[in-house]
């Protein structure tokens, strides 16, 4: 039950302890094979030593581009136990944003796999690393990223000097066989006879000289735990400093969600980002329960993971539930395990989804954060009513304060107008590594975090997120909400996702354009959309150009990229008046 939850100050402390309560307890399962938390800590123990014998110090930045994995979990703990950084990045990257974040974060080790599926890191990586050599020490020295001296790599590699996953998980080993001789050596008389009972001895003492070991390099609550890159739809990745702070939040999160040893969650957000660090991996070591962990999400494999798992609990976005929906549709599957789901709502976009996903999915709960607060610092709680679960973003958590203001008067605004949002929490990040003025940006001098979301706050407490500032169009200076036009096309039969965006227009400054997926049963005309939008919302509302694609641009996390639709839509405007 909840008040079974472990609470800790660090990171790295959190597999040790959660042994030590949950014991042979499953803590996660990957590719039908599962760990116990005794195994994860054990595990956990010996790549930590493993990256010591590298060399990896207190306060070295360590990169980890993997796709989603039980080893990677084990890495995040290990890096962070030894009082080094670790620097989660995106699977996505491609050689410019992995060169940018492997420099920028000044990493000393990458880990990463050769491929994955289709994509091959090795020669991603290859290219970004640019002119490499070696020295005597098998030591790397790269022009593009001048930090990085060692690569360890899960297959093959062309990267100079790069150790493989076996060669490096020996070191850890080996340094442990190397503490265990000594103690023997120590211990043992000059018969060759040990007993069973000297050997269990110790054992003990080389697990207390490991603990001694990494009680040295303990870090501080206050230090550097991770950085975490943000999308960087406007430009580079912005490296947020993330300290152990984030434990309490997470602990926070996982009392009012009522968290049980019982539930099983299903982990498939990407593991570079807070979302998934903090709920599912963070949450479900604090309460004991177990991950059936996916590379990636697809829905098919999900929902069969969830019926044969027995899952209670799933985390995502409208997109993640949007398509569980149309999947059982399409293939029934036994989902009646399913406890409760966080997603994300308040845009008009998302509220009859998340209605329909109520039934057709299971009860969620909705929350409103950003990474540079350690992800969710609002959260709905498990006695909310259907409206509350469905058109808002929760309560504040304790510690957090919340307000709504003007952001050109910075002045509050009336309850139910829509204002800024804006946060001041423990939680919020140390800053963004390298770029003193932009965090300087964005918190205001009594430490407020300027989000760039818009909100309103409720009557009823709540808050509800609308929609980021700079999606909101300004239509002949009308402010027009994107999330309102979307939710309406949503409504149409056939329409499976849409988001729309402005286009640049002499009269009225911007219009509303929409970007459309149709099912083969939706609609393939633009007039079948504005026919429908017509009498219901008011004409400048209306798109005034609809696009059928066959899928939108998503960050892994599962939202929209509107920046990538902008920009296609300002290529094709350039390519019509070119014609």
């Amino acid at each position: 039950m909840t008040a079974q939850l472990i609470y800790c100050d660090l990171i790295g402390d959190l597999p040790a302890q959660a042994a030590q309560r949950w014991g042979t307890r499953q803590a996660f399962t990957f590719e039908d094979k599962s760990w116990s938390y005794q195994e994860v800590e054990q595990e956990v123990a010996l790549l930590a030593r493993a990256l010591q014998t590298l060399g990896v110090k207190k306060g070295d930045r360590v990169a980890l581009w993997l796709t989603n994995s039980a080893m990677l979990e084990c890495l995040l703990f290990a890096v962070i136990k030894i009082g080094a950084v670790a620097v989660p990045l995106n699977t996505r990257y491609r050689t410019q944003d992995l060169a940018f974040t492997l420099k920028n974060s000044g990493s000393v080790l990458l880990i990463s796999a050769g491929k994955s599926g289709p994509v091959n890191f090795d020669a991603i990586l290859l290219e970004a690393l640019g002119q490499m050599s070696t020295d005597a020490q098998g030591l790397l020295t790269s022009d593009a990223v001048p930090s990085l001296r060692r690569v360890v790599m899960m297959g093959d590699s062309e990267i100079p000097g790069a150790l493989s996953w076996e060669h490096f998980t020996g070191l850890g080993v080996l340094r442990s066989a190397n503490f265990l001789d000594q103690s023997n050596t120590s211990n043992t008389s000059n018969t060759s006879n040990t007993s069973r009972t000297s050997r269990t001895s110790n054992q003990q003492s080389h697990e207390d000289s490991c603990a001694q070991q990494f009680a040295a390099v303990k870090p501080m609550p206050t230090d550097t735990a991770l950085i975490v890159y943000t999308s960087g739809t406007t430009g580079n990745p912005k490296g947020v400093l993330l300290s152990h702070n984030g434990m309490r939040l997470c602990f926070d999160r996982a009392e009012a969600m009522q968290l049980q040893a019982s539930d099983v969650q299903l982990t498939y957000l990407p593991l570079f980002h807070v979302y998934a660090i903090s709920y599912s991996m963070i949450m479900s070591f604090m309460c004991g329960g177990a991950q059936i962990i996916m590379s990636g999400f697809q829905v098919d494999q999900a929902l069969e993971l969830i019926a044969r798992h027995r899952v209670t609990v799933v985390h995502g976005f409208d997109a993640h539930f949007n398509d569980f929906m149309l999947a059982l549709v399409k293939r029934p599957s036994d989902i009646s395990s399913l406890r409760f789901g966080t997603l994300t709502v308040g845009a008009d976009s998302t509220i009859e989804l998340a209605q329909a996903a109520q039934t057709k999915v299971c009860p969620t709960l909705s929350g409103y954060g950003v990474t540079e607060l350690w992800g969710g610092v609002t959260l709905t709680p498990q006695n909310a009513n259907l409206e509350q679960r469905c058109a808002a973003s929760g309560y504040p958590l304790p510690g957090v304060e919340l307000r709504v203001i003007n952001p050109d008067t910075q002045q509050p605004v009336a309850m139910g107008e829509v204002g800024e949002i804006q946060v001041r929490s423990y939680s919020r990040m140390i800053g963004y590594h390298n770029q003193p003025e932009a965090t300087e940006q964005v918190f205001d001098s009594e430490g407020w975090y300027k989000s760039g979301d818009a909100g309103i706050l409720r009557a009823d407490g709540h808050v509800r997120f609308v929609v980021r500032l700079k999606d909101m169009l300004k239509v002949g200076g009308e402010n027009v909400s994107p999330a309102e036009i979307e939710g309406l096309i949503a409504t149409l039969p056939g329409v499976e996702y849409v988001a729309v965006v402005g286009k640049q227009d002499a009269r009225l400054s911007e219009v509303p354009v929409a970007f459309i997926v149709s099912a083969t049963s939706g609609p393939k005309q633009a007039q079948q959309v504005i026919a429908h939008c017509k009498g219901k919302i008011a004409s400048f509302k209306i798109p005034v150009e609809c696009y059928f694609v066959e899928a939108l641009p998503m960050t892994p996390t599962g939202k929209i990229q509107k920046e990538v639709l902008r920009t296609r839509l300002r290529a094709m405007l350039s390519n019509q008046n070119e014609g």
